[in-house]
């Protein structure tokens, strides 16, 4: 592999020089749902504006940043006013100072959203953006970043293996991310949830994810010499799906016009077919992603690989038509299935007229809270309407519990990174 591995940098070097000599910063949006932010920080802190000089705290100071009229209020403990500004910059010089953020909410919108305390290093800016939310942004180096990406993506206990195939995934997202502008905005390049890449800071990392990302500094997959979307979801239910049926307007590489089973064979039937879906669904197919075949898959793939939902017939009414004329829910219509079985059209049909739903997360995100994936049977049980599900998330790419199984039998990370990126290759992104 290091033989491949020095090929494809000759083939990449000079773009990879372009794009980046050394390690780049990035900006993260962690937070833009919150009025009110509680701080706690150690070590020595200091904050400018553009109507003060630089102020230094005191060591392990607690603040409080609170947004009043399109402006934001610094005070501390004892409810004293520190400084009011629309915009400021939070910085330490210590390298081994951090800050940690009471209740930071995460998942917003899906079935696992919540809210914990975060700790995170790097320097910050806070600010009023355009639509009078308060914004926190942290900057710090892209392998950094990673760090607190990798445990939150995978699991932090997760094989040392799929821990770097995570990282280079991870890297390869974030890079096409920073030189596309896909997540970005005035102040910031990536955010911190789903839409982009986990990221929680120093919350969860451990001294094996902090390995994985350090073992394999700068490298992401490529294709045909560029750099390559590096999709991934936490279960495919067993079967990859094709990136045209989730993303119709993205890549079209090789390695995303393929649907194969997550097994060693590559083998086992498309389920682009209602019954055959079903059937899939119903069973416990051979695939690495199975935990009943991989008892040792953390308690995260167990809840996922196969699941359950119950509602009601006006639950599902009110989640999903705000359009009270067209009566009760019926039932659901699927008019296309990807080979992973995953629903990328579907009609609603109720009392008195119908839906056509367009898109595998349009279809998901009707629900409250969203479903894990759209691979899925619904059957009716007396009063409640049943949906059987497989997977967690799109299926394009990755497959994160199959990564976590591969490893755990014996696989490198270039192997996992292959089985699942047929045609890439690796490359470095710095010029050194």
């Amino acid at each position: 592999m290091k033989q491949i591995l020095i090929i494809a940098f000759i083939v990449y070097s000079a773009s990879a020089q372009s794009l980046f000599n050394q390690e780049p910063e990035v900006r993260v949006r962690i937070i833009n749902t919150l009025d009110t932010v509680n701080v706690s920080l150690r070590g020595e802190w200091s904050f400018r504006n553009t109507s003060t000089s630089k102020m230094t705290l005191p060591v392990d100071s607690q603040i409080q940043f609170i947004k009043r009229a399109g402006q934001i209020s610094i005070v501390d403990t004892s409810g004293a006013l520190l400084a009011r500004t629309p915009s400021f910059m939070f910085s330490s010089n210590s390298d081994t100072a951090t800050i940690k953020i009471a209740s930071v909410p995460y998942g917003v919108g899906w079935w696992w959203a919540g809210i914990e305390d975060r700790v995170y290093e790097g320097a910050f800016h806070i600010y009023i953006g355009t639509n009078q939310e308060l914004n926190v942004v942290v900057q710090l180096p892209l392998e950094t970043y990673l760090k607190g990406v990798v445990p939150y993506e995978i699991g932090g206990s997760s094989p040392l293996e799929a821990l770097k195939a995570q990282a280079v995934a991870a890297r390869s997202e974030a890079v096409i991310a920073l030189t596309s502008k896909l997540y970005s905005g005035e102040f910031y390049d990536l955010t911190s949830d789903v839409e982009c890449q986990v990221f929680s800071g120093n919350h969860k990392r451990t001294a094996l994810s902090d390995q994985s990302v350090d073992e394999t500094g700068g490298l992401i997959i490529s294709e045909e010499g560029q750099p390559m979307n590096a999709y991934y979801a936490s279960n495919c239910g067993g079967r990859g799906e094709l990136i045209s049926n989730v993303w119709p307007g993205r890549n079209r590489l090789e390695s995303y016009r393929v649907s194969l089973p997550d097994n060693n064979g590559r083998t086992g039937p498309n389920l682009k077919w209602n019954w055959r879906a079903k059937r899939w669904i119903k069973t416990s197919p051979d695939v690495y992603c199975n935990p009943d075949s991989n008892n040792f898959l953390p308690g995260w793939s167990r809840k996922n690989f196969r699941w359950k939902r119950e509602f009601t017939i006006h639950e599902l009414t009110e989640m999903l038509t705000d359009n009270r004329e067209l009566g009760l829910f019926k039932r659901i219509r699927v008019l296309k299935r990807g080979p992973s079985g995953r629903i990328y059209k579907a009609r609603i049909v109720f009392e008195k007229g119908k839906l056509t739903v367009d898109g595998e997360l349009t279809l998901r995100q009707l629900f409250s809270p969203s479903l894990r994936s759209s691979a899925f049977y619904v059957n009716r049980d007396g009063a409640k309407v049943v949906f059987h599900g497989a997977g967690w998330g799109h299926g394009v790419g990755m497959c994160q519990s199959g990564a976590v199984a591969q490893a755990t039998r014996g696989s490198t990370f270039e192997q996992i990174l292959k089985h699942y990126y047929s045609n890439s290759d690796l490359i470095s992104i710095y010029g050194d």
